[in-house]
């Protein structure tokens, strides 16, 4: 045996084949390249999305799994029924009681303390408020919160800050959906350029909503599947100083 085979051993995507998605994206990076709209290796995120394993969740990232409480099929009902297509947006002031819940839990490491400033964005749909916020470990989480004690968590970074995309652009960090039946929900999380001003998601039956921008990062969450792995059922309209684009999440490095 040489050495790659020992290596190889090693591998934990090994005898894995890419879903539709990761070819799709796959692909798309290459063509972009191939044009000269890129150049070099183009960054890859590592999977993240809810898992849904009996009573709980599990927010599965770079380096290691980590047991959440889930949005309980009556929270996330509540939260679908009562969503809206404009979120409001709120500072770390407004939704401290949730970015403690969110601080508090073991996804990203627990932090001891946390401040108003630890909160990167937040937005409230009906029930629902979604916060994108930092760890005292420095890692990025994502948390949807209904009530006080009804938390979904996903890591987003893992210590070190990520690079902001070229001016006009963003990126997708992650895309997912949990949940079934009328408690379904998708959500999208990506970086954004300093000079993109807003972002939208329309999806293929004609629905279109409003993400929420802040301090280098979009996201969004709305009821239905578009989000789960595999799918590209939905459009990411950017807007910037420059202009307008439009993107199909397999387009988006």
């Amino acid at each position: 045996m040489n050495d790659l085979n020992r290596l190889a051993v090693l591998d934990p995507a090994r005898g894995t084949e890419p879903t539709e998605m990761q070819w799709a994206r796959s692909r798309a990076a290459v063509e972009r390249i191939m044009s000269g709209q890129g150049s070099g290796a183009v960054r890859r995120s590592p999977a993240r999305r809810w898992i849904t394993i009996g009573a709980v969740a599990v927010a599965a990232g770079l380096a290691a799994v980590v047991a959440v409480p889930i949005l309980v099929p009556g929270a996330a009902e509540k939260a679908v029924a009562s969503w809206t297509a404009m979120p409001t947006s709120r500072t770390g002031d407004q939704v401290m009681t949730q970015a403690e819940i969110c601080g508090s839990g073991e996804v990203g490491g627990s932090s001891a303390t946390v401040r108003p400033s630890d909160v990167i964005l937040a937005e409230q749909r009906g029930d629902a408020t979604l916060l994108i916020m930092r760890k005292t470990s420095g890692d990025v989480v994502e948390c949807l919160i209904v009530g006080k004690d009804q938390v979904a968590s996903m890591g987003l970074t893992a210590g070190k800050p990520l690079p902001a995309p070229p001016a006009g652009t963003v990126n997708l960090e992650t895309m997912s959906s949990a949940g079934e039946g009328d408690g379904m929900w998708s959500n999208v999380v990506g970086l954004a350029a300093p000079d993109v001003t807003a972002v939208e998601i329309r999806l293929d039956n004609g629905r279109t909503f409003q993400a929420s921008v802040r301090g280098g990062w979009w996201g969004a969450w709305w009821p239905g599947p578009e989000g789960g792995e595999g799918t590209d059922t939905f459009t990411i309209i950017v807007h910037s100083g420059a202009g307008t684009t439009e993107h199909r999440p397999s387009e988006l490095p």
